[in-house]
């Protein structure tokens, strides 16, 4: 039988990194997460360029050091 690829939106099993509720497939975080996040800052991890490795990891950072998700600045 044929490996079948995942279809569009299912939910994996990785937790999303803010809140550890499960997230949809593809995604950075869960909806909720991802709508606390500035508008700005959004904006930013939507592109996809020879940056957006660099702008993934300020997203980590600052959720590692457990500052709220509202006051994420973007810099790259």
């Amino acid at each position: 039988m044929a490996d079948r690829s995942r279809p569009r939106g299912a939910y994996t099993a990785t937790p999303c990194r803010a809140c550890r509720t499960p997230k949809p497939a593809r995604l950075y975080l869960c909806d909720a997460c991802w709508s606390a996040l500035p508008a700005k800052a959004r904006r930013l991890l939507n592109i996809r360029d020879g940056k957006a490795i660099n702008r993934l990891r300020e997203l980590h950072a600052h959720i590692d050091s457990e500052q709220p998700l509202e006051e994420l600045e973007i810099t790259s």
